[in-house]
């Protein structure tokens, strides 16, 4: 199968190595240097240009969520009918309808979501989101002869919904080491097991592109809710209030073996 990244940042890189092993791959992104970089580094094909696409069968959008829209339009004029294309992005309210609408032209469409990010080792070991766009059977059949991480059919409100608190927990951490940050000397001189877990979740979120981790809040039409929901229990600062609204959590999870991985 002839496939197109386009996109070649960190998530468009690591699936371009994993598909050129049994595909021919070729790369296109708005910025040359990193085609080139890329292509020269790993033996993949440069596309200079959206235009002739009529050989690929196949395309996977890797770009910032804002912009697959436009990305999608431009692929469907230049890709030749039944070719399959697929998206990545976190947050599926803003792209969804521009890749159902892929169907109408003739194209398969795929919109998933990888679940883990460009440091995972083996691909099989991750999982990833697929919310329907025709035939959820057939996307999930396409998907898994690509790819061998678990998929997990979402709805769409499902999907957005979960990562809208995933969002708010980059917003919360990205606050945290802002707000400390004169403290930063103090709070690793004094770090506990808690702090030294959280720093490490907290410090891994700035691997993240400042765009993508924007783009999660303000495009993600759930996060608003989830924000109000989590400053009125912050607001209580009673730890007694909001523990006792705690109750599925501790179906499933136990806060003892939480603690106790902490010195695991």
């Amino acid at each position: 199968m002839e496939i197109l990244i386009v996109g070649v940042g960190a998530m468009g890189s690591l699936f371009s190595k994993h598909l050129r092993v049994h595909h021919e791959v070729s790369v296109y992104d708005i910025d040359p240097k990193r085609v080139e970089e890329l292509s020269r580094r790993s033996g993949l094909k440069p596309k200079w240009e959206l235009r002739d696409l009529s050989s690929f069968d196949a395309a996977l959008v890797c770009t910032p969520i804002s912009e697959i829209p436009r990305v999608l339009r431009e692929l469907s004029k230049e890709m030749r009918k039944s070719s399959l294309i697929m998206e990545i992005s976190s947050v599926k309210s803003p792209v969804i309808d521009s890749m159902r609408q892929l169907r109408e032209l003739g194209f398969t469409g795929i919109s998933f979501h990888p679940l883990f990010g460009p440091g995972i080792r083996d691909l099989s070991s991750g999982r990833a989101a697929l919310v329907e766009v025709s035939d959820l059977e057939e996307e999930i059949s396409l998907l898994s002869s690509l790819f061998p991480f678990e998929i997990i059919p979402m709805s769409l409100e499902d999907h957005d919904r979960a990562m809208a608190w995933l969002a708010l927990i980059h917003l919360i951490s990205n606050a945290f080491l802002s707000s400390s940050d004169d403290s930063a000397d103090l709070l690793m001189r004094v770090r506990t097991p808690t702090i030294s877990q959280f720093l490490r979740i907290a410090l891994s979120t700035l691997t993240q592109s400042e765009r993508l981790s924007q783009e999660m809040i303000s495009l993600n039409p759930y996060f608003e809710e989830c924000l109000r929901t989590f400053s009125s229990e912050l607001s209580s600062k009673n730890f007694g209030e909001i523990r006792r609204e705690i109750r599925r959590w501790l179906d499933l999870m136990s806060p003892e073996e939480a603690y106790s991985s902490l010195y695991d």
